[in-house]
């Protein structure tokens, strides 16, 4: 299914994701993708693994994310698996746009800036795990 593929174990701290993004850059830089390509991925792997750290995680324990990026002929997939609450990025909604820069408030919007650098965003629930791929084009 997929010709090659990246597999690490990420702590649920903000330590973890310099390491976490020099490695999938190592992974990814034998692809010859382009800048733009490489920053949809960045973006989608930043975005996402914080949105973790902030919502998934209320106990205050140390949890493990699973991340695997999977090379594809026309495509590259991060795959998140993690134990935190349940959350379908695809069923919440936009923010409101603000009327004004004075009015926007900070954050909030990373969500629809992974929807817009995926080609597809897919989201399950099982045996109480997470999983959440985004499939971001290699064109």
């Amino acid at each position: 299914m997929f010709d090659e593929a990246l597999r690490l174990r990420l702590a649920n701290r903000l330590d973890a994701l310099e390491p976490a993004r020099q490695a999938v850059e190592a992974f990814l830089a034998r692809a010859e993708l382009s800048p733009k390509v490489i920053y949809r991925l960045e973006l989608v792997l930043e975005e996402t693994f914080m949105n973790l750290l902030w919502h998934a995680f209320k106990d205050g324990a140390e949890h493990t994310i699973e991340l695997a990026v999977h090379l594809q002929p026309d495509a590259v997939v991060l795959h998140f698996e993690d134990d935190g609450i349940a959350f379908d990025p695809a069923q919440a909604t936009e923010p409101a746009r603000p009327a004004s820069i004075e009015d926007a408030p900070v954050g909030g919007r990373g969500l629809a800036l992974v929807r817009r650098a995926a080609r597809s965003v897919a989201y399950s629930r099982d045996g109480g795990r997470n999983r959440l791929s985004v499939v971001v084009a290699r064109d």
